[in-house]
């Protein structure tokens, strides 16, 4: 590792705190009121404050929403932010850097004050856990860190920060905030009711390019090439580099599995038909989930055995890195639907399940405190030729927990139905995801 000076360390710095900058430094960045309201709880904990989540969905600009919140209660030299993704830091890979940076901050911008740390992306750097781990026992700092990897929650870093710790996991936008970033507000059913229009066209834009914060401000021309930057840029610097993959293979795997997304696989099915041994795909498929670029669900058994050994159903993490890098737009919309319901349960905090049973399925089942409170079918157009399948397998999936309501969600039909003792409520996707 080549440690930079104290003076290259002050200048780096200098480049990304706004100790001397004015109010405008911070207009560029736009609200997300139920992360900021989340950190503004954790911090009142004293406890070290996690952020993981894929590249580009809002953590670094959730930190600088932070650092604008605290700069109106506290001097602005308390508060140190450091970039990790900075190429000037990109061969100091090791906690050296960390002590190196905090000694310069203490010597030159704040030697006595107190010192609120924000440690971006900084899985990048080896040793960080017992670094910040130590400096938080020493109640030197209050630390807040992101990283893109789910590792970043992982129980090695549970042990690592002894308990000490509170995490988040950011993910893009959703729909609701998707609208409020493009100026629109939807606050009860009467607004939703008188601003169908713009919901809807607002909502062929976000299934189209999905909810990346810096995706949802750009012109439509310039969505799609800053997708497939994003996508690349995963793929080689949060996979394939940091684990020595394949890069073809990866590509090959991800496209593989983007284009069969919310189909049941297995690690078999993937590699007999890529042709690649059982272990890469096993090891790749990981690779991408920790990456936060796919999310897995299983058929649900009660026996934990029966249930580990099913097929999985893959889901993006955004469905504009599906329609960027797999199919066409308008080739498979009940997918895209599906997509984005799953992702809307998971933002949520369900624990989510398919079921499949005696020739019927049921899209989604959510569990709460080990408990199925909810069962729901996505299908785009519901219409007299899949009524009967659709209806069937929501029927199936309450009459197996016992649930008395279940839900369809389509592109546009809203009605109320009942079905063999069990009622539905048809709703257009949304409504189900505004409110």
């Amino acid at each position: 590792m080549a440690l930079l000076t104290k003076i290259q360390v002050l200048e780096i710095l200098n480049d990304w705190n706004y100790w001397q900058k004015g109010p405008e430094a911070f207009d560029e960045y736009l609200d997300r009121p139920k992360y900021q309201d989340k950190i503004k709880l954790f911090r009142d904990s004293g406890e070290i404050i996690v952020l993981s989540g894929i590249r580009r969905s809002g953590k670094s600009t959730l930190l600088k929403l932070e650092i604008k919140a605290l700069s109106e209660i506290v001097d602005r030299k308390c508060l140190l932010y450091v970039n990790f993704e900075d190429l000037r830091l990109y061969n100091c890979d090791n906690e050296d850097i960390l002590s190196l940076i905090f000694a310069t901050y203490r010597e030159n911008i704040n030697p006595e004050g107190e010192v609120y740390l924000f440690l971006d992306e900084v899985q990048n750097v080896s040793g960080w856990e017992k670094w910040v781990y130590t400096l938080h026992e020493l109640n030197q700092a209050k630390i807040y860190v992101t990283g893109s990897s789910s590792k970043m929650l992982s129980s090695d870093i549970a042990t690592a920060l002894s308990g000490r710790h509170l995490s988040i996991e950011v993910y893009p936008l959703t729909f609701a905030e998707y609208i409020s970033f493009k100026g629109l507000n939807c606050g009860n059913l009467l607004d939703y009711t008188s601003k169908k229009i713009q919901i809807n066209r607002l909502f062929n834009e976000y299934l189209e390019f999905g909810g990346f914060p810096k995706i949802a401000t750009l012109r439509a021309e310039l969505k799609h090439e800053d997708l497939i930057s994003y996508f690349n840029t995963i793929l080689v610097k949060d996979i394939a580099g940091r684990y020595n993959f394949d890069y073809n293979k990866l590509e090959n795997l991800t496209y593989y599995l983007l284009s069969s997304d919310t189909k049941q696989n297995s690690i078999n099915s993937i590699s007999k038909a890529l042709g690649y041994n059982y272990a890469t795909v096993e090891s790749y498929v990981n690779a991408l989930k920790e990456a936060y670029m796919l999310f897995s669900i299983r058929n649900y058994d009660y026996s934990l055995k029966k249930q580990l050994k099913s097929d999985n159903k893959y889901y993006s993490v955004d469905t504009g890195f599906v329609n960027a890098v797999s199919f066409r737009f308008s080739e498979n919309m009940g997918r895209l639907y599906e997509n984005v319901v799953f992702n809307e349960l998971k933002r949520r905090g369900y624990e989510i399940f398919f079921l499949n049973q005696n020739n019927s399925e049921c899209d989604f089942i959510i569990k709460e405190r080990n408990e199925i409170t909810g069962a729901y079918q996505v299908c785009y157009d519901l219409n007299n030729n899949n009524l009967q399948r659709e209806v069937g397998g929501v029927v199936m999936a309450c009459k197996n927990f016992g649930l008395d309501k279940g839900y369809i969600i389509t592109e546009s039909r809203s009605e109320l139905m009942s079905f063999d003792g069990i009622d539905i409520e048809v709703m257009a996707i949304t409504q189900f995801l505004l409110f």
